[in-house]
């Protein structure tokens, strides 16, 4: 193997008093794993080695990984759980709602500063798109990425797939602001897609983050120094 299986601590999700969780299924160790391979394959090309980051791309892309986050996020509306909540706030008509739709580069730059490259539902780490489209064009076929299927999508990177989610839906009203947006992974995006936080049981992220906890987390800066200086999205650590 090209890395040997290291102990990673896992990130449970456990349901509160509250009845809610953090998200929707535990983390699985591959993912931590796809994480450290992906990094060490950035280094790589880096130095100049490139066989050595396609082998590790390659490796990277579990199948695994895919049966995880395909039980997440290809249906959806299977993540709703219990009653039905009341008091929502309706579903707008399209010419109602705020605008423009997807934040800007400027508020997506603001939420990386804010929130770093974990989600703040799971916890796990994650790649900007911008850092797969630019491995793509290096690596073509081990970073493969050749249609919408889920099979058609390197699955490593489908799991650290970086995404800037409303938590008040924009159909229902949700604003594309700094105040109503937080990072998520892909599987917490897309497995919640048009329902509110309540209605699938999980916490509010922006008044419960959860904290990454793998052994790699202080180090993970989502590949960004694969890319030029000035477009590099970084955390801002606290003194």
């Amino acid at each position: 193997r090209i890395l040997r299986r290291m102990e990673i601590d896992v990130i449970t999700s456990q349901i509160g008093s509250d009845g809610l969780r953090d998200c929707f299924r535990d983390p699985i160790p591959e993912i931590f794993e796809a994480a450290n391979l992906l990094s060490y394959a950035s280094r790589a090309h880096l130095h100049g080695d490139s066989a050595r980051a396609d082998a590790l791309i390659r490796a990277a892309d579990m199948p695994i990984l895919g049966d995880w986050l395909d039980s997440i996020w290809l249906n959806p509306s299977k993540n709703r759980v219990g009653p039905q909540v009341l008091d929502l706030p309706p579903v707008l008509e399209k010419s109602d709602r705020h605008l423009p739709r997807d934040a800007s580069p400027e508020i997506k730059r603001a939420l990386v500063s804010r929130d770093g490259h974990h989600c703040r539902l799971c916890g796990l780490p994650l790649i900007r798109a911008e850092i797969r489209k630019l491995l793509n064009l290096f690596y073509p076929e081990a970073t493969r990425w050749t249609g919408s299927k889920a099979s058609e999508q390197h699955r490593g990177l489908q799991v650290l797939w970086l995404q800037y989610d409303h938590v008040v839906v924009h159909s229902r009203g949700g604003e594309t602001s700094l105040e109503n947006i937080v990072v998520t992974c892909a599987a917490c995006n897309y497995g919640r897609d048009r329902f509110m936080m309540s209605e699938v049981g999980l916490r509010d992220p922006r008044i419960h983050p959860r904290a990454p906890y793998w052994n790699g987390w202080r180090d993970w800066d989502g590949l960004e120094t694969l890319l030029p200086e000035g477009d590099r999205f970084f955390l801002e650590r606290q003194a």
